[in-house]
């Protein structure tokens, strides 16, 4: 009998300790050289504040990868995010305008360093404002907007004519060699679709 009374005290005393705790929002003090725990997490889903951080966050960090030039940066990120966009969407018309509208300005930019009339001739022009243009084309948020606008490019659908004819020479280093003349495999079906309506 005994035990059982004492079983009864200890789980009440265990009882009230907890919840005296959960009052107070269950604090916790550390001896320990290590220091006090501090949560990682200080935001709730969906909080404004945490999305603004978020986005600085992913800004600095691109913002380290690229020259910090703020013009070229815009082309950079413009082109970045259509490339990105039709890589996912390949049929759409927006994206793929978004595409061509973004690498063009892409490309008139190297074309505006390199200072050339003629980039297909480049043995005519200055060997060091080629340098010059590549250099400033070749940080790596370059490399990473070159990657996904290969990617894109990829999926076919854009044909070097969607390209305006001044700017068509330049924009091909820049798409890679998935800038073809045969249509996109994977929009075919949908364009005989709206075709046959």
């Amino acid at each position: 009998m005994s035990r059982f009374v004492l079983f009864t005290c200890m789980a009440f005393l265990t009882a009230f300790v907890g919840a005296s705790w959960a009052m107070r929002g269950f604090p916790v003090t550390l001896s320990s050289p290590i220091g006090a725990l501090t949560p990682t997490l200080t935001s709730s889903f969906g909080d404004e504040s945490a999305k603004a951080h978020e986005r600085k966050a992913w800004e600095a960090e691109h913002t380290l990868q690229s020259d910090k030039d703020p013009q070229l940066d815009a082309l950079r990120m413009d082109a970045l995010q259509a490339g990105t966009a039709y890589a996912m969407s390949p049929c759409d018309k927006t994206m793929k305008a978004n595409l061509i509208a973004a690498t063009a300005a892409y490309a008139r930019g190297w074309v505006k360093i390199y200072d050339c009339q003629t980039p297909a001739m480049g043995m005519f022009c200055s060997e060091k404002k080629r340098d010059q243009a590549n250099a400033a084309y070749s940080t790596p948020l370059d490399v990473r907007v070159k990657a996904q606008l290969a990617e894109a490019f990829d999926q076919k659908g854009i044909v070097k004519e969607d390209f305006p004819e001044d700017i068509r020479l330049a924009v091909l280093p820049f798409a890679g060699p998935g800038l073809w003349n045969d249509p996109s495999p994977v929009c075919l079906p949908q364009q005989r679709g709206t075709n046959s309506r």
